[in-house]
């Protein structure tokens, strides 16, 4: 690990300021994360007030948009509370939003991180949307169905011993009911009119154009019911990067399914966010968005396989053989035993130069890989339910893998101090959560650090231009997300 950088705060706020043109004016990433006992205490510290030599800012300013994650360890009636403190701190801000979340990116987990954008020649704008539970015309999906999206009276789990519902069951991956994107969410040329004779050429919001070299961000937070928005918000921006985090549960903290919080209001439904469009023509806009997942904790569990026979987001035979009994022999093979959770890496092998060679073993590229749980499986009959709702395919690599290394819940990052415009994001045990281990009362006070994230039980979602947005819920895995 390294070492422990502590920044006295008006270094921290100094780190947000940049100089342009001899004038100085405030970054259009600003990020701070403060860990201090009293709720009220880490908002105003992750909002300083500005210094004297601070320029006031023209009324001309662009608005910005203000995101605040705070950890369920603080008291429920202070999170509720929350909406209407922050716009307190915060000036010239025309949208906050946020959610209450396991973690937040200090040593304890503890605290609040915020992350302000402000429009700038570079980054061009920043629309914030929200789409509530009650208009998203979104249809509760059951979680143990064999098809995510396939209704119980179409396809149950007992029916595919037949041939005629096997043949029934063809994809999981279109959603029944698709959810209407938000328009502030969509690509700038989205919003343009159908009749234009240019498709890669459009106006925004604050009069320049948006052609070819903009590149469109959108973070996203949302309940646990986020697959169908992901979907059509893929058909709608394909080329777009979604990064984002599902709202930790707060039943037991503030009386609500998740806590989110939307100018002011509190949410407890439904899909919110930001949409980010950079202008990559400037300098200062050139660096390529990077996105990665990392799996700290995990192990493989033998060497890669190709599906051979499968159907949605079921696999019958692995390597032509029985899916379930090729996972039943391996962990004979080990003292693991079947009780334990394992996962389905799928991506592409990390040698393709040695697939002709059988003595060679051969893993999936980890670095580009997908990872989705094992739900389920038949060794009679061959039947592996994976938890995913995109179809997987004859001819895919996957591989066995499984938890088999301690990682500290929080994973506490320092080098993501360092690396501005820049977020992280967890997936913390839902069996280890902040509540049932933190004592507030004896919380001391730390300073403020330059990071924005968060980590959640409930995991992370993951988009990267023209492939499908997916959701990660492997407990561990961090998300990695630079611009």
């Amino acid at each position: 690990m390294s070492r422990v950088l502590t920044r006295p705060l008006a270094s921290t706020y100094h780190h947000a300021l940049r100089s342009t043109s001899s004038k100085t004016q405030r970054a259009l990433w600003t990020a701070a994360t403060c860990s201090h006992p009293d709720l009220a205490t880490s908002i105003s510290r992750c909002f300083p007030a500005p210094s004297s030599t601070t320029p006031p800012q023209s009324s001309e300013t662009p608005n910005n948009v203000t995101i605040v994650l705070a950890s369920r360890s603080y008291p429920g009636s202070d999170l509720l509370n929350l909406p209407s403190a922050v716009p307190q701190h915060i000036r010239d801000t025309s949208t906050v939003l946020g959610a209450i979340v396991d973690r937040v990116p200090t040593r304890s987990g503890h605290g609040v991180s915020t992350l302000t954008l402000t429009p700038s020649a570079t980054l061009l704008s920043c629309k914030p949307f929200h789409l509530s539970g009650a208009e998203s015309r979104r249809k509760r999906l059951k979680e143990k169905s064999v098809g995510k999206w396939a209704r119980a009276q179409d396809i149950e789990e007992r029916s595919l011993d037949t041939a005629d519902a096997w043949n029934a069951f063809k994809s999981i991956s279109i959603g029944r009911n698709q959810v209407q994107v938000p328009e502030a969410a969509l690509p700038s040329s989205s919003s343009s009119s159908s009749s234009s004779s240019s498709s890669d050429v459009s106006s925004n919001d604050h009069g320049a154009a948006t052609t070819a070299t903009t590149k469109q961000e959108v973070i996203v937070f949302s309940d646990l019911e986020v697959h169908q928005f992901l979907e059509a918000l893929d058909n709608a921006a394909p080329q777009a990067n979604k990064v984002g985090l599902l709202a930790s549960s707060t039943p037991f903290i503030t009386g609500k399914p998740v806590t989110m919080f939307w100018n002011g209001q509190l949410v407890q439904d439904g899909v919110l966010g930001v949409s980010i469009m950079r202008d990559t023509s400037r300098k200062e806009g050139r660096e390529k968005s990077v996105t990665t997942v990392e799996y700290p904790s995990m192990s493989t569990l033998g060497p890669a396989m190709q599906i051979t026979r499968c159907r949605g987001n079921i696999i019958l035979e692995l390597d032509e053989s029985n899916a379930t009994r090729l996972l039943l022999d391996r962990l004979q093979a080990t003292t693991l035993t079947k009780d334990k959770e394992y996962f389905l890496a799928t991506g592409e092998p990390a040698a393709l130069g040695s697939l002709d060679h059988k003595d060679v073993r051969t893993d999936i590229d980890m670095a580009k890989a997908t990872v989705y749980k094992i739900t389920g499986g038949d060794p009679s009959k061959g039947n592996m339910a994976v938890d995913t709702v995109h179809d997987l395919r004859v001819g895919q690599w996957v591989q066995f893998i499984h938890h088999d290394k301690f990682q500290e819940q929080g994973h506490y990052d320092q080098t993501m101090i360092n690396k501005p415009d820049s977020l992280m994001f967890t997936t913390s045990d839902p069996n280890n959560t902040i509540e049932e281990q933190y004592n507030l009362s004896q919380a001391g006070e730390s300073s403020v650090e330059s990071v924005f994230g968060g980590s959640s039980e409930n995991g992370f979602i993951v988009g990267i231009p023209d492939e499908d947005t997916w959701v990660c819920t492997v407990t561990d895995s961090v998300l990695k997300h630079s611009n």
